[in-house]
């Protein structure tokens, strides 16, 4: 497997914990979307998407939805066809969030599940339903799995009640083991700006949840609900100490927190806590009825447009089955601990194998960053709007840049140099999306969901490959990677000194053959050298303790991925090493391969103790032991079973049949992985073969006592036929060896740039142009050559002023600092830049890029498109002054420490000044509610824009606030035309904010991302961003950045008075949003909790001196306002008191 074997400690997931977003925010509306959801968790995703991007223009929407435990994807098929055969959302609700339910619910999954049977009998008989016209089955073992999952609903009819009180009890069991008073729970977070006011009230809801099993409040719903929902009962996930008396459902399982709860603050209505509860609840239930509606009717559209592909199966392997069609020969499994291999045999005829949209949840925490990059960069379509998110959880504490790159084992140019993507809120320097309420719950950690994408394609359709023309270059960014990948193997951290070990292993030997070959495919250089280097540097080191143990399995991953053959596994291989066929475990072979398949028998016995007791996730490794040899081993795959070999020689086939009972069963542990046959060559020297635990600190101070100092779990002699099979083949496949289609080959480029190191470290990058070479021929004799940076990652080039060349860098550069080469008789030019540091945040050009998308509109980078009919306006004065003081702290929070400590007052940087103007225009907007006009301002050459606002809107699933408004930019025509005058008389009734002028060009290129990210127009084929070849279509003060064709549409039904409607031909709709400092890079916080605790320190309850909390905010008196209380009883008992001094009037 791509990950580590570990011990399997697994809950079950089957609702999701994060709120809801909307996949394609990325993607125009006019393309068609092929996303690939990696731990795909429940539907809310899909749902939220048909909800806020509906399907009217795309060609086509295609999910392809990939979970490791079919139980949740057999709940998924469960749901998505009820709300397509149009049943009520109230029952749905209950059958699928709550743990009981009633008669009516179970009967409800029991007639569906039955309904259901008939159909996945197999993959023909699906494919003949009606369901098949939108949901898909990739293979034949997902069907048979879903169909497993509907046959014990079915069974759950037959229940006694006394058995759904055992079940019920379990689950209960589970929540007061690991739920303690006082916790903050994450349910809070689906509040967004508004969690802190509702910490201590979802916490007892969620405790309700989990005690009565419902979420609602109601007696007699409680009370009817007596069943235990078998959809939250049957499941893979487990924990095997625990099987057969376990509720395998996460703790902190909490429906509420896939929804948006902000909006249940946008109403006008005052309320106390317990309607507040309420309000949130039915909140989640409306959006979840909204939701639903709007996937009924994007599949039973005519078009047919939409598309959902299931698949239970591991995400690596996923993966790696998309981007290596011939992997088979390495047999990928469906998820570690199973036998049965990942075989797309399903209606997979149209389905997409690269995709513009990959989520990959919340997995990176378990199977590792560099994983997840590793195996999803390759699935991207390149093109500029493609992107991979991937969601991680970080501490707030400490270096935040460190953290993210410890992650990574390397830098982000690094990793976007060899994966070739890269976080496009690096790049540009700010985010769209919030999650700074996430962080100011001080919980510790936060949940940060990273946008990654092609930035070599940020500018230009244009493919970039890296060139290393020294490869001693390469080879050490390489080996630096490969240090910090198992850093967990040195000194420091074996005997625990100095730097804290991972709980859990991400990574073997076959991660870095993986990364070499995507590097491999990716670079050009000599990469034959490359290796030699890397052999000599693997030879030489001395920090990895376990370095040398794991060079075999090295070589051999590298051998079956088609990246280097060491001469073991060459064609002379047999004069290198001869191996016997005479004695030995190859005795009467005809033929023996450089790579076998090693199976070891363990005796479920030997695993016992780890059964019997919690050690947490331990990583399973096999050891090879000669008297002067000890190979370890890491890529192995294990399941309950039993092996058996038909044949014998290298004719002989190992079937392994898995235990139908699973951890329930007696069946030994079977252990397969594929090895160096020279490592079981036999010459009278005995080898043995084991089964052991990778030895962290923690691991090997309870264990060692137990298993000895490796950890050793079972040993047994390499010609035990009892304990030790060895085939050409994995189980089930015919011979290993390596595809030609699976060797990596460098793409055509049009433009090579040579990589500059310092430290091991990226530093310079080279772009060349041969001008000598192609149409148009220009010779250099005599010429004038000029050089400009026109974005973050391209240096355009001059010859003469008559021929350009645009120089496109794979990563941004500083190119004030350039040096520019030329060769005049050999007919080239060279730039060489530096790499633009992290913290200049300048480039906020980079809201939308110098390239256009195939349908015209030009590429959005790091803002994210927003669909304005589909999130709340909101209104009314007793709303605006309620949650006032929540807005007035998110738009601080829009800054991080560092720009907080520069002050108002300060000269900083365009993206400084109008992240200050953005968040100044939204609360002066939100605190006047007849607020229209506001007036962009040169401090010498006076009004350029005119922003005619609409009101204030709650992008939910982003958790910010968005000005709705229409844009008029003011050109010198139009100020001396008969519009003028009235131009001048509207604008001036409302408020100026004043620019300067470096910030008048940024908001040129951020109107242009404002108003792309709502459209819903298309671009024309005269529009102007075309025609002139550039996006803005002007920077000049006094001319329009906007192309015409969204002017006047889109309009009507907004609240424009009949002056401004004179001008709405002129305007054009945008939504202007905060942008947001990378928590993951810098602090954000600090400052402003410090703020706020000044704050509430002077605020303090009249009566009792209680301190306002920011989940309990105090009440003003309503007579003279003057003074506070915690609540009613506070104020009436310090009403004789006060009523001396308050103003009665």
């Amino acid at each position: 497997m791509a990950h580590p074997v570990l011990w399997p400690r697994l809950f079950f997931y089957p609702i999701g914990n994060a709120s809801a977003v909307c996949l394609t925010d990325s993607i125009p509306a006019e393309q068609s979307a092929h996303v690939l959801l990696l731990g795909c968790g429940d539907p809310r995703n899909i749902l939220y998407t048909l909800h806020s991007d509906p399907p009217t223009k795309r060609p086509a929407l295609d999910f392809t939805c990939c979970d490791i435990e079919p139980a949740v994807i057999a709940r998924n098929v469960l749901l998505l066809t009820l709300i397509y055969d149009g049943h009520r959302s109230d029952r749905l609700w209950n059958m699928f969030y709550h743990i009981k339910i009633d008669q009516a619910a179970l009967a409800l999954i029991v007639s569906q599940s039955k309904k259901l049977q008939k159909l996945c009998i197999d993959l023909d008989t699906w494919q003949k339903s009606s369901y098949a016209e939108f949901l898909k089955f990739c293979s034949s073992y997902t069907l048979s799995q879903v169909l497993h999952c509907l046959e014990l609903y079915v069974q759950s009819e037959s229940y006694s009640l006394e058995k759904h009180k055992q079940m019920f009890t379990a689950f209960t069991r589970e929540f007061e083991l690991h739920n303690r008073p006082g916790q903050i729970h994450n349910t809070a977070i689906a509040a967004g700006p508004f969690s802190l006011n509702v910490v201590d009230m979802l916490w007892n809801h969620f405790q309700h949840y989990w005690t009565t099993g419902t979420l609602s409040r109601s007696p007699a719903d409680i009370a009817a609900a007596v069943f235990v929902n078998p959809t939250l009962v049957h499941s893979e996930s487990f924990t095997p100490s625990l099987v057969g008396d376990s509720c395998s459902l996460h703790y902190g399982t909490s429906p509420l927190q896939g929804f948006h709860l902000a909006s249940a603050f946008l109403t006008s209505s005052t309320s106390s806590e317990s309607s507040t509860e309420e309000r949130l609840v039915t909140c989640a239930r409306s959006q979840f009825e909204s939701w639903s509606s709007a996937f009924q009717i994007a599949v039973a559209s005519p078009q047919r447009r939409v598309k959902i592909r299931m698949l239970a199966g591991d995400a690596l392997a996923l993966c790696r089955t998309f981007s290596e069609p011939s992997a088979g020969t390495d047999c990928l499994y469906v998820s570690p601990w199973h036998a049965a291999e990942l075989l797309l045999d399903g209606d997979m005829a149209s389905a997409p194998t690269k995709f513009d949209v990959i989520d990959t949840s919340n997995i990176a925490d378990w199977v590792g960053l560099l994983n997840i990059l590793i195996a999803a960069a390759p699935l991207l379509n390149l093109r500029p709007t493609s992107i991979l998110y991937t969601e991680l959880k970080l501490g707030i504490e400490g270096n935040k840049a460190s953290n993210l790159e410890e992650l990574l084992c390397a830098d982000i140019p690094t990793i976007a140099l060899l994966l070739g993507i890269a976080p496009a809120g690096n790049i540009s320097q700010y985010i769209s999306t919030s999650r700074v309420h996430e962080i100011m719950m001080n919980a510790g950690s936060y949940r940060e969901r990273i946008a990654w994408k092609i930035s070599y394609l940020a500018d230009i359709d244009n493919t970039v490959v890296p060139t290393f023309p020294d490869h001693n270059s390469l080879a050490s960014l390489l080996f630096t990677v490969y240090k910090q990948m198992f850093a967990e193997e040195t000194v420091a951290v074996i005997f625990n000194v100095g730097r804290k070990a991972q709980q859990i292993i991400h990574y073997h030997r076959g991660t870095f053959a993986a990364l070499l070959r995507l590097v491999k495919s990716r670079v050009r250089t000599d990469w034959t050298a490359v290796m030699e280097d890397i052999f000599a540097r693997l030879h030489s080191d001395k920090s990895l303790i376990l370095g040398s143990n794991n060079y075999q399995e090295f070589c051999c991953q590298l051998f079956l991925r088609g990246v280097y053959t060491v001469e073991a596994f060459g064609p002379h291989r047999a004069t290198f090493a001869p191996i016997s066929r005479t004695i030995g475990p190859f005795k009467g072979w005809k033929e023996v391969p450089p790579v076998v398949c090693l199976v070891l028998m363990v005796p479920r016995s030997k695993i016992l103790f780890l059964e019997s007791k919690p050690y947490g996730s331990p990583m399973f490794n096999c050891h090879v032991r000669g008297k002067t040899f000890h190979n370890i081993f890491s890529c192995i795959q294990a399941v309950l079973g039993v092996a058996s070999m038909q044949g014998s020689g290298s004719d002989g086939r190992v079937t392994i049949v898995g235990d139908p009972f699973g951890w329930a069963g007696t069946s030994p542990l079977v252990i397969s992985l594929l090895i160096p046959a020279l490592n079981l060559a036999y010459n009278s020297e005995p080898i043995k073969i084991s089964l052991g635990l990778y030895p962290t600190p923690p691991l090997s101070v309870a264990l060692k006592n137990t298993l000895g100092p490796e950890l050793t779990i079972f040993t047994a002699d390499v010609m035990d036929r009892s304990a030790v099979l060895i085939s050409n083949n994995r189980p089930g496949r015919g011979p290993t060896a390596v595809i030609p289609s699976l060797i990596p080959v460098v793409p055509a480029c049009t433009t090579e740039v040579s990589v500059g190191l310092r430290h091991s470290k990226i530093a310079t990058l080279t772009a060349r142009w041969e001008t000598t070479v192609g149409e148009p021929r220009v010779e250099l004799a005599g010429t004038t050559v000029d050089h400009k940076q026109i974005s973050p990652c391209v240096m355009q080039v001059a010859v003469d002023n008559s021929h350009q060349k645009k120089l496109v860098y794979p990563f941004p550069v500083d190119g004030t600092q350039a040096k520019v080469r030329i060769a005049r008789k050999s007919g080239w030019i060279e730039i060489e830049v530096p790499l633009r540091m992290s913290n200049v945040s300048t480039l906020v050009d980079f809201a939308i890029t110098s390239g256009l998308t195939q349908h015209g509109g030009p590429v959005l980078w790091s803002i994210h498109r927003i669909n304005l009919t589909t999130i709340p306006l909101i209104e009314g004065k007793a709303c605006r002054g309620r949650i006032v003081k929540t807005v007035q702290v998110h738009c601080a929070l829009t800054f991080s420490d560092r720009e907080h400590n520069m002050g108002p007052n300060v000269c900083s940087s365009a993206l400084i000044d109008v992240k200050r103007s953005i968040t100044d225009l939204i609360f002066k907007v939100f605190e006047s509610s007849g607020l229209r006009a506001v007036r962009l301002s040169d401090p010498q050459d006076g009004v350029y824009t005119v922003l005619y606002c609409n009101g204030v809107r709650m992008d939910l699933a982003s958790h910010t606030f968005v000005v709705d408004v229409c844009v008029l930019p003011l050109t010198e025509d139009l100020i001396k035309g008969p519009l003028g005058r009235t131009i001048v008389e509207l604008s001036s009734q409302g408020i100026t904010i004043i620019t300067p002028r470096d910030e008048v060009e940024a908001w040129k290129h951020l109107l242009v991302a404002f108003t792309e990210r709502c459209r819903t127009w298309t671009h024309t084929s005269t529009c102007q961003y075309a025609t002139l070849g550039r996006i803005p279509a002007s920077v000049n003060i006094f001319e329009d950045p906007l192309c015409g064709c969204g002017k006047g549409i889109d309009l009507d039904g907004l609240s424009l008075d009949k002056r401004w409607k004179r001008l709405a031909p002129l305007m054009t709709r945008a939504a202007i949003s905060p942008l947001f400092a990378l928590a993951y890079m810098e602090t954000i916080d600090r400052q402003i909790k410090t703020q706020l605790e000044k704050t509430n320190a002077a605020k303090k309850c009249a009566a009792c001196q209680k301190p306002e909390l920011a989940n309990s905010r105090l009440l003003k008196c309503s007579v003279c306002r003057g003074v506070e209380y915690c609540g009613r009883k506070c104020q009436q008992g310090h009403w004789k008191e006060h009523k001396r001094v308050c103003n009665v009037k």
